[in-house]
C-alpha cells in the first residue's frame, strides 16, 4: 500500500514540477508562494520543523521565506536552487546588519530546498540543499501511510494553483472572528430583525469557513487549510451548529417567504448561538485575540 501511494506522489511531483517550468516558459513566475505555501506544509508533516512565513512580516523577507524560531531551522524555497541561487542566499543568511546580528545568528540550520532542479556544490556545514527527493527518502524512513497521504494532499491542492498565499492561521481566525462577531449570530431572537437577513449572514460565514471567500471574494483559507487542530475543531462546530440553525429556519419557512417559528423553534436557535458564541469567546481568549463576541439582546 505504501508503495503505491509513493508512486502516485512521485507522479504528482512530477506533474507539478512540469507544471512550474511551463508556466515559467510562457512568463508566469509566481510560483514563489505556492512553492513556500507547500513547503511549510510538508515540512510539518514530516516533523521536520514547523515552519511559519517570514514573507507575512516582511514582503521579500531577505536570505528565507519561512522558519521555525524555536527549533532555529530556516528555509528558503525555489523552483531551481542552482550555484548562483544557492551562494546568494548563504551571502544573506551571513550578513550582517549594522549592530553585528545575521540571520545566521538566529537558526543553527538552513534548507534550501530546489522544487524542480538543484546544483550539487559545497556548502557551509549548517546548509543543506534538498530536492523533493530528500522529503520522499523521509517519508519511507517513516513508513507512515498516514503521513504519505498528507503529503500527496498537499502537492495535489495545489496543482491547480488553488492555496497560493500560505496565510498564517491566526491572522485567518481573527478575521473569521470579525464576522463570526456580527450580529447574525450574536443577536437573541427576541431582538432579531429579519430573518432573511440573518440567514444570509449565517451563510456569509459557512461560506468564508468552507472556501475563505463571501460572495466569491477571498478574505481568508478555507477551512482543509487550517493547520492548527484547535482551530479546526472550532470552525468545524460553527459549521455544524449554522446547519442546524439554517434547518429550523428553513423547515419554518413558508411558500410565500414568510418564516412562522415558534417559542420553541426560537430556543433551539438561541441555543446554537450561544453555543457559537461560547466557542467563539473560548477560542478567542485561547489565542489572546480581542473581539466582542458575547451574545447580546439589543445594540449597545
Amino acid at each position: 500500500m505504501i508503495e503505491s501511494l509513493i508512486k502516485n506522489l512521485n507522479q504528482d511531483i512530477a506533474l507539478l514540477q512540469r507544471r512550474i517550468e511551463r508556466d515559467k516558459d510562457v512568463g508566469f513566475y509566481d510560483t514563489s508562494r505556492m512553492l513556500e505555501s507547500m513547503s511549510i506544509q510538508l515540512f510539518r508533516v514530516l516533523g521536520i520543523a514547523e515552519l511559519k512565513s517570514k514573507n507575512q512580516i516582511k514582503v521579500n523577507f531577505p536570505a528565507i521565506d519561512s522558519a521555525d524560531d524555536n527549533a532555529r531551522i530556516a528555509l528558503q524555497v525555489t523552483s531551481v536552487a542552482d550555484a548562483k541561487k544557492i551562494k546568494d542566499t548563504i551571502e544573506m543568511f551571513e550578513k550582517q546588519d549594522a549592530n553585528g546580528k545575521s540571520l545566521k545568528g538566529s537558526y543553527d540550520t538552513l534548507y534550501i530546498f530546489g522544487f524542480c532542479k538543484t546544483s550539487s556544490v559545497k556548502t557551509r556545514d549548517y546548509c543543506q540543499v534538498i530536492d523533493p527527493g530528500f522529503l520522499l527518502n523521509e517519508l519511507i524512513e517513516h513508513d507512515d501511510e498516514g503521513k504519505v497521504q498528507l503529503v500527496i494532499n498537499a502537492i495535489r491542492r495545489h496543482l491547480d494553483y488553488s492555496s497560493l498565499h500560505p496565510y498564517a492561521d491566526i491572522d485567518c481566525l481573527k478575521i473569521l472572528l470579525s464576522h463570526i462577531g456580527r450580529n447574525a449570530i450574536r443577536h437573541y431572537m427576541s431582538c432579531e430583525g429579519d430573518v432573511h437577513a440573518m440567514t444570509k449572514g449565517l451563510n456569509e460565514v459557512s461560506e468564508l469557513i468552507g472556501k475563505g471567500s463571501i460572495d466569491g471574494k477571498s478574505k481568508s483559507k478555507a477551512l482543509h487549510e487550517f493547520t492548527d487542530q484547535k482551530i479546526a475543531k472550532f470552525l468545524r462546530g460553527v459549521l455544524d451548529q449554522i446547519g442546524g440553525i439554517t434547518a429550523i429556519v428553513h423547515k419554518a419557512s413558508r411558500d410565500d417567504g414568510f418564516v412562522c417559528l415558534s417559542s420553541q423553534n426560537m430556543q433551539a436557535l438561541d441555543k446554537r448561538k450561544q453555543a457559537i458564541a461560547e466557542s467563539a469567546e473560548n477560542i478567542a481568549k485561547l489565542y489572546g485575540i480581542d473581539v466582542p463576541l458575547a451574545m447580546h439582546r439589543r445594540d449597545d
